[in-house]
């Protein structure tokens, strides 16, 4: 496995990526207007769009193969984390996180917490990886979430 950080040359294959596996596992949980507004968020011309106003990503490749990726913003919100369904459960997405919350800290050392809006079916998920519920359920442009946040 091979770990670093996300360069402009990933981002069309980190876009479909993040889109195979949303219509894998997700897609099926979202109203049309979450689903549009998903797909709005992982165009390759969004993710520059963040990428280039501060916010980061790590990738990490098994076999030469982009098996997974993180997303975050402002050292500390995750706005994508998204593993290949054959290599999900391998600890990928747990390196993923360990390695992006490094660099949030190495960024900016008063970051005390990382926050996640959490898809409905990934809280377990979050929860294996440190994360708390911070509050209730909530919906935002037909895409329903539960906000969740990891001390430092």
């Amino acid at each position: 496995m091979e770990i670093r950080m996300m360069q402009a040359a990933d981002i069309p294959a980190v876009c479909s990526l993040v889109r195979q596996v949303f219509d894998q596992a997700l897609a099926s949980d979202y109203t049309q207007e979450g689903k549009q507004t998903f797909y709005a968020f992982i165009e390759e011309e969004a993710m520059r769009s963040r990428l280039s106003d501060g916010g980061f990503g790590v990738v990490a490749f098994v076999d030469g193969d982009l098996a997974s990726q993180i997303e975050l913003r402002n050292n500390s919100h995750i706005c994508l984390l998204f593993t290949k369904v054959e290599h999900q459960g391998k600890g990928l997405a747990m390196a993923l996180v360990e390695q992006a919350l490094q660099i949030c800290k190495e960024r900016d050392k008063k970051v005390a917490a990382v926050s996640v809006n959490a898809a409905l079916s990934a809280v377990t998920a979050y929860t294996h990886l440190g994360f708390k519920q911070s509050s209730a359920e909530q919906e935002r442009n037909g895409i329903r979430y539960v906000p969740m946040i990891r001390l430092l």
